[in-house]
C-alpha cells in the first residue's frame, strides 16, 4: 500500500527546515534522529523530488522544490491547527506557529511588546524566535528557516520582499558631562575627533560608519563590540562616544553610570526599520497576524513612513 502524506510528515518537514538539521529537529520534536530522517525520506519518495540538500557549514538547506513545498506545508500546518481547535472555539480564531527572526539590537525595543500583543489577540498562535545579525537574517529568510523578520533596511538579499514600518534618525551617544553633551545637537565632524565605540555587527558597522563618510570624515575607532549593552557601558565610562539608531528609554548603563543622547547636527542619514519575508511564500494567517502586530507596535515607538509598501 502506497504511503500518503500525513500530518506527521508535515510537522517533521517544517521542523527540519526551520532547524537546519535532522538532529536539531529531532530534539525540538522529542523524536529520535533516525525517525526524523525516515519521515523526510518518506516525504521525498511520495513527492518524487529531493526536499533538502546538505551544504557545508549550513546543514540541510531546502532545494528550490523544497522551498515551494515549504511554503505550501506552512499553509497546510496553519489549516490543520485551526481544524484541531476544540469545540466552542471562535470560528475565526487563528492557530498555529510562525517562525520570526529579528535583528539583535532591535529585539529589546520592539519584540517583547510584539509578543505581548500577539498573546493577547492570538493566544493559540505560537511565535518561534530567532535572534541574528542582519546578514544572518538574510540567510535564514532565503533558506526558509524563518517566515518573517524585523530588520534594518541594509543590503537586503534578492528574493526578499520588504515593507518599511519606520524611519529612524541616528543620534550621538555621549558620556554624561562630556563637553559635546552641552550642545543641543552634535556635529558629526566633532564626533569624528573623539574615540569611537563601534557596534561591530555585519552590515550594521557599514551603516554606522556611513554617518561619518556622508560628512567627509572618518570615525576614530577605539573599541569594537557586538553588544549594544557593552557599547552603552563603554560610553558611560568615558571610553569614547558612539552613534546609534536603536532607541532606549533611560540613560543608565548596567553599572549605573549615565549617558547622554543628542541629535546629529545637519545629518541627513536615515535608517529604515523593515519587515522582510521571502518572495516565494504567501504569508500564512499567523504570519499575517504577526505582521499586523509588528506594524502597530513599531508605530507606537517611531514615526512610520507615510506610504509603506504592503507586505501581506
Amino acid at each position: 500500500m502506497a504511503i500518503s502524506v500525513s500530518a506527521r510528515h508535515i510537522r517533521v518537514f517544517l521542523a527540519v527546515a526551520e532547524a537546519g538539521s535532522t538532529a536539531a529537529a529531532a530534539r525540538a520534536l522529542h523524536l529520535s534522529q533516525p525517525s526524523v530522517s525516515v519521515a523526510v525520506k518518506e516525504l521525498e519518495d511520495i513527492l518524487g523530488r529531493a526536499l533538502f540538500q546538505r551544504m557545508a557549514a549550513k546543514g540541510l538547506v531546502p532545494t528550490e522544490f523544497g522551498l515551494r513545498k515549504l511554503a505550501q506545508a506552512r499553509q497546510v500546518a496553519a489549516q490543520l491547527a485551526v481544524f484541531q481547535l476544540p469545540e466552542g472555539a471562535d470560528a475565526a480564531e487563528l492557530a498555529g506557529n510562525v517562525a520570526f527572526g529579528y535583528f539583535t539590537t532591535l529585539g529589546p525595543q520592539y519584540v517583547p511588546a510584539i509578543l505581548r500583543l500577539m498573546a493577547l489577540r492570538y493566544p493559540r498562535v505560537t511565535v518561534s524566535l530567532v535572534e541574528a545579525d542582519l546578514a544572518e537574517l538574510n540567510r535564514l529568510l532565503e533558506a526558509g528557516r524563518i517566515e518573517l523578520a524585523l530588520s534594518y533596511d541594509v543590503e537586503i538579499a534578492p528574493r526578499l520582499v520588504t515593507e518599511t514600518v519606520a524611519e529612524l534618525t541616528p543620534y550621538a551617544l555621549l558620556p554624561e558631562g562630556h563637553p559635546l553633551a552641552l550642545a543641543a545637537a552634535v556635529p558629526v565632524s566633532a564626533l569624528a575627533a573623539e574615540p569611537f565605540i563601534l557596534i561591530d555587527l555585519p552590515l550594521s558597522r557599514e551603516f554606522l560608519l556611513s554617518v561619518f563618510r556622508a560628512e567627509g570624515v572618518e570615525a576614530r575607532i577605539a573599541y569594537r563590540t557586538a553588544s549594544l549593552e557593552m557599547a552603552l557601558g563603554m560610553v558611560a565610562n568615558g571610553l569614547g562616544v558612539s552613534v546609534l539608531v536603536t532607541r532606549q528609554e533611560g540613560g543608565l548603563a548596567y553599572d549605573g553610570r549615565q549617558v547622554a543622547r543628542r541629535p546629529l547636527l545637519g545629518s541627513k542619514v536615515r535608517q529604515g526599520v523593515i519587515m522582510v519575508r521571502p518572495d516565494w511564500a504567501v504569508p500564512t494567517p499567523p504570519a499575517q497576524a504577526l505582521a499586523a502586530c509588528i506594524r502597530e507596535v513599531v508605530a507606537q515607538r517611531a514615526t512610520p513612513q507615510t506610504s509603506p509598501s504592503q507586505l501581506s
